[in-house]
Parts: structure tokens; sequence; C-alpha cells
């Protein structure tokens, strides 16, 4: 393994007993003897007043683990006037297992004789992990991450080495999924990844088709970091290319669809024989301190993830309840009226709150069955939902608002709400408690009669004062209607010129084209504005057809309008590529004008389908 810092230390000692020494020395140096399984420890190679210092290569380290290293270091101190240089390399090591271990001395060649250090001897217990065993040492001053391992990574091509085989064992994209069974409305977590070992620039070519799922994304590509996963023994830097939560529309086989992506991978081709025996990162060091003739190489591929089959099963018929609308999870349900003090004729309004975890984007509003007396209104919607974990958790508030026509005790059943419990393999029923509310007298108050003298001779003074104000205006106002009626028939029309009379039927205005920005973003290449101006005039369209305010604007809601219209698959399905196409334009800011012209069309071709259905 290998960190990749070089760290420089310059220490000014002044000692006044000790004499200068010139002499070269290689030493092994351990900050423990014994130490506990869980502990770490520091090995370091260190040579001292060397002329020159080729090939340290460091020993096997037989029952132990690389947590860090090799980390070079190198400095000077200065005793007594006399000037002495060190440099060396340090490991971080953690045992294996219990027992007495020989920790083996590096190999170098110092001053153009091959030497070997010290080997040392550590004994590892089972005592408990210390806070930190790692000692402050003020030569070094190196400290230990809790746990941090480290990708060696492929960039060397030695001698006989084929890069196409190391990229094949080192770089490979790869798609996860939570379960390949569900039902529908049972959310499947699909993750698609990017494993490597090696140094590559990648760029997304092909996107998945996912157009048979309702389609949430759960990380954000600021917030996506690499991470280091184990995959076939060994460890590889982990990209999350993307990470959605897919709620399947309908029953049947489907299959996810390849991620493609473009690489260009560099490496530093070895034809010295002697590479075999230095590290990569020692390798690498030499080439840019222009120590070594290596030679740096590009080599272009492309990967595709493995298509993954997810059969989804329909939910079953028997025992699904008269209230069952396609909620699939685990839901609780409460209903309250907050303001309690209601009149006969005013508006109240009913609160009902829906919690939990599954397709909760996919709900609609529970029935209310409105007493006798009591009329009812459609509710608004509040959405306070995390969808950035499997399943979507939260809550919805349904408001609806009604109004008593008199007074009296007003009894507003239970509220049925249905599911099926994907767990349990069953549906189940819940229900608010019953709400009971006191309707008062109507609140109308007659406007009081009054024989102030005084109030009407006030209001008599105020309309006059109106009255000679709005004179004038009126005034005005007819003398520029006369002028502008005189010019009107001054202006003369062309000799030989018959008016024609004005056509009786009103010409319709052409309507305006809701794709005319993203036609001008396509113009000036611009991807970015094309897919948010082709996304927005998507969503316009489809607010337009199903009479939709903003708030209710969303892929399942649509989604379930088209189907309850008999809209075709077909239908469905382009709807979900284009709104995809848009969506994914955030995780791969660069395209192709050709990529976006296919868009585009298919826009298009949405919009003819939806006018005609």
């Amino acid at each position: 393994m290998h960190s990749g810092k070089l760290l420089f230390f310059f220490f000014l000692i002044t000692v006044f007993s000790v004499p200068a020494i010139a002499q070269a020395k290689f030493s092994t140096v351990i900050d423990e003897k014994e130490v506990g399984k869980g502990d770490y420890i520091q090995v370091q190679y260190i040579v001292e007043n060397a002329s020159t210092v080729e090939s340290l290569t460091p020993p096997a380290f037989k029952g132990f683990t690389v947590v860090s290293g090799p980390m070079q270091q190198n400095g000077m101190s200065i005793i007594n006037g006399a000037v002495s240089k060190y440099e060396g390399i340090t490991y971080v090591l953690k045992p294996l297992a219990t027992g007495k271990f020989v920790i083996g001395g590096a190999t170098a060649v110092v001053d153009g004789k091959q030497v070997r250090s010290s080997s040392v001897t550590v004994t590892v217990t089972n005592a408990p992990p210390k806070p930190s065993n790692i000692s402050n040492n003020p030569f070094f001053g190196l400290s230990v991450p809790e746990e941090a391992p480290e990708v060696n990574e492929e960039y060397i091509l030695r001698k006989g080495e084929s890069a196409a085989e190391k990229i094949k064992n080192n770089l490979l994209v790869k798609l996860d999924v939570s379960k390949t069974s569900c039902y529908v409305g049972e959310p499947i977590v699909a993750t698609y990844k990017l494993y490597s070992r090696v140094r590559s620039e990648s760029r997304v070519t092909k996107r998945p088709s996912l157009s048979q799922f309702s389609v949430y994304d759960m990380v954000q590509p600021e917030a996506n970091n690499p991470s280091v996963e184990k995959l076939n023994g060994k460890l590889f830097t982990t990209h999350i290319i993307r990470k959605v939560q897919l709620y399947p529309l309908q029953d049947g086989s489907f299959d996810l669809d390849p991620l493609e992506v473009d690489n260009t991978v560099s490496f530093l081709r070895m034809e010295n024989d002697n590479s075999n025996k230095i590290s990569m990162q020692q390798l690498m060091n030499d080439y840019m301190n222009g120590v070594s003739d290596g030679k740096l190489e590009e080599q272009q591929v492309s990967l595709a993830s493995k298509p993954v089959t997810i059969t989804v099963k329909p939910l079953p018929l028997t025992g699904k309840p008269f209230s069952f609308d396609g909620a699939v999870g685990k839901f609780t349900i409460s209903a309250s009226i907050p303001k309690m003090q209601i009149a006969a004729g005013e508006t109240a309004a009913l609160q009902v709150i829906l919690k939990g975890q599954g397709n909760m984007t996919l709900i609609n509003a529970p029935q209310v069955q409105w007493p006798t007396g009591t009329e009812g209104y459609e509710p608004t919607v509040k959405e306070s939902l995390d969808k950035t974990i499997a399943p979507i958790s939260g809550s919805k508030l349904f408001e609806y608002t009604f109004t008593a026509k008199q007074a009296g005790t007003v009894v507003i059943p239970p509220i049925e709400f249905s599911y099926f419990d994907p767990a349990a393999n069953a549906y189940k029923i819940i229900h608010t408690d019953s709400i009971v509310a006191q309707i008062s007298q109507s609140l109308k108050k007659s406007k009081p009669f009054t024989t102030d003298k005084k109030q009407d001779i006030d209001g008599d003074g105020l309309r006059l004062s109106k009255l000679l104000w709005i004179l004038p205006v009126l005034a005005i106002a007819v003398l520029v209607l006369l002028l502008t009626g005189k010019k009107k028939k001054a202006v003369k029309r062309p000799s030989g010129i018959i008016p024609v009379a004005p056509v009786s039927e009103q010409t319709t205005p052409h309507a305006a084209d809701p794709f005319e920005g993203a036609r001008h973003a396509l113009a000036a290449v611009n991807s970015q504005l094309f897919y948010k101006e082709t996304g927005r005039a998507t969503w316009q369209i489809l607010s337009e057809k199903f009479h939709l305010t903003s708030s209710e604007l969303s892929k399942p809601v649509v989604v379930r309008l088209l189907q309850q219209s008999n809209a075709p698959v077909e239908t469905i399905q382009l709807l979900e590529k284009v709104l995809n196409d848009c969506e994914l334009a955030l995780y791969t800011p660069v395209h192709t004008e050709n990529d976006m012209r296919i868009t585009l069309e298919k826009a298009e071709q949405l919009e003819r389908l939806l006018a005609g259905s």
C-alpha cells in the first residue's frame, strides 16, 4: 500500500555533550514491542548519514496487514555545528493474530553497498486496544487514522505486463440491487457503481432506461464521495454513478438495462527489470523526479454493467379491501379539526395525517363520509418526505375544507385507510377516531342604523369633495375622445381600394411552441439549458392535459392518471424516458448534439400522443 505523501522535517537540536557522527547507519525502529491484537504498530526503516540511498525495499510483514505506507521522510539535524542527514520509510501495521512475530529488516543500497537493517520481535496479546498506541515521536510526528484502508492502485506496467489484462482485473462497472423479486409498489434499491484500482477518467455514455418504475434518486451528485470496498478479495475505490429506489408500476419481468462508461486509463510503463523490486509509489516518485526512464501511456476502454432482471409480482386479489387504492408499505393515520369553534355556514378544516414508509408519493387522499347537512370539498396536500432512504419515509397532510349548514352536533365517522404490507404479505385496514364537532348559530351581523346628523353632514361633504375632483377628469377624457374621433375621420383611404368587411368568425391564435426554449438551447449546443427547458415544457404539457397545479405535479400522479385514462403502455414508457433523460442530465453534464436532438424528438412525439388521447 501507499499513502502518496512525502513528509519533510527539519530539526535544530542543541546538544553540548554528544559529538557529531558521520558514519552511515541503517536501523529498524518500532514504537511498541508488546501490543494488543486491535492496536497499531509503527515501523520505521531509517538510513542516517548516507550520501546515496537506492532501492529501499521492505520485508513481507508476515502476520500483519499494512494499514498505511510507505510514507517517505527525509531531513537533517545540526548538533554542535555538525550536520547529519537521514531518510527512510514508515509503515503502520495491524496484527492479524496473537503470538510472537519477527518483523524483518528492510534492504537498501547505501553508498553503493547493499545492506539490511536489523529485525525486531513484537509480542501480540489479547489485551484491549489502547486509545492511541502510536507514540508522538518527535523525530517523525506521525499519526494513524482509526481505520483508513487504502487501495493499492495498479498504475505501473512492468516488463511483460498487458495493459488490457490489468484493466480487466482492476476496473469494472457493477449494478447492485437490494432484491430481484418484489410486489407492485414495493421498492427496490438499484446502485450503479464504478470499481477502480487504476488511474482513469470516466464518462457515462449510455444511461439505463427505467421506464417501468417510478424513480427517486437517493444520492445527490455533489454529496457523492468515493469509498473503499472489497471485491473478490481486493480493495477497490468505489464511485457511485447513480443510486435510486424503484417503485414498480405493474407486474411482470423487467430488465434493468446496462449503464455504459467510457474510460481513459493512464499507466506508467517500466522496461527496467529492477522495477519488480521497487514499490509502485517509489517508481512514480522516481518518474516525477526524472530519476527513472518510464513512459506514460493511455488506454481507451468502454465498460458496461451486466443487466439485472427484476420479477414484479401482482398484489394478491384475496382479501383486498374495498377501500384499497394502491398503498404499499406500513402506515398510521390520524384526524383532527384544529379549530373546534365552528359557526353554521362558516368554513372549517379537517386535517388527516398519514405517516409511515412505502410508496408515499403514489398515495391518494382517503375518502371522508361527510354527515348529512355538511358539505366537504377536495383536499389540499402537503408532503414531508425523505426520499434518500428506502422505502420513502415521512408524512402526508390532507386538509379538507367543509361547512355545516345548521347549528347542532356534527359527527364525522372514522376515516378508513387500507394498505398492503409486503413484510406480512397481507392487507391491513386502519381507521381514525370519529370526530364530534359542535356547530353554533351563524355569526353574521347586521349593520347598525344611525340618525346622527353630524355623520350625515360629514358624509355629504365627503361625497361632494370627491365629485369636485371627478368632474374635471371626466371633462378632459371627453375632450380627448372628441379630438381622436376627428383625426380618424380626417384619414383618407387610397383611391381604388374598397375596404373589406371584417370576418365574423374569430381567428384562433397560433399556439405557442412549448419547446421553443429547448430549440434555442439545442441550436446553441447548451446541454444544461436544453434539458432544463425540455423538462419544463414536458411538465407544462402534462399540467394542461390533466389540469394539475404545480403542487400536484409528480411522475407517479401523472402515470396513475394515464393508466386510469387507458393510455397505451408505450405512451407511459415514452413519458418515463423523456423525464429520465432530463433528470439524468444533472449527473452526466456532457451531452452531444445528437443526444439532445433524440430527446427533443421523443418529447415532441409524447406531446402528439397526449394531444390525441
